[in-house]
């Protein structure tokens, strides 16, 4: 009978330590669980900031090139208001040269005439 209560002690000690065992493999998959699932909302984080950067970026480039475009547009506006303010004096100043030639023109025959 002492035999069986030796191994039945026996028994439960090796019972009793493999479960835990058991638990102490259990708390370290827990733990590792948490540890990944960390990191992946740490990487989500990352993504996330990194989406947001990029964005941030590509806004910023086209305002750049937006305002690029409009000082372009703006320059040859200024450029084509100069040419046509250029293209007006040189009319005005043969509209003023054929009007001189003219009087001069009438000048002479009333001189002849005379």
């Amino acid at each position: 009978m002492k035999k069986l209560y030796i191994t039945l002690c026996a028994v439960l000690f090796t019972f009793n330590a493999n479960a835990f065992d058991v638990a102490g493999s259990l708390n370290k998959v827990s733990a590792a669980a948490d540890n990944a699932a960390q990191k992946v909302e740490a990487q989500k984080a990352a993504d996330k900031a990194a989406k947001e950067n990029a964005t941030a970026a590509v806004e910023a480039q086209k305002n750049e090139v937006k305002d690029a475009v409009e000082a372009k547009k703006a320059e040859i506006e200024a450029k084509a208001a100069e040419n046509q303010a250029a293209s007006d004096a040189k009319k005005a100043e043969q509209k003023k040269a054929i009007e001189d030639t003219k009087d001069s023109l009438n000048n002479l025959k009333n001189a002849f005439s005379k």
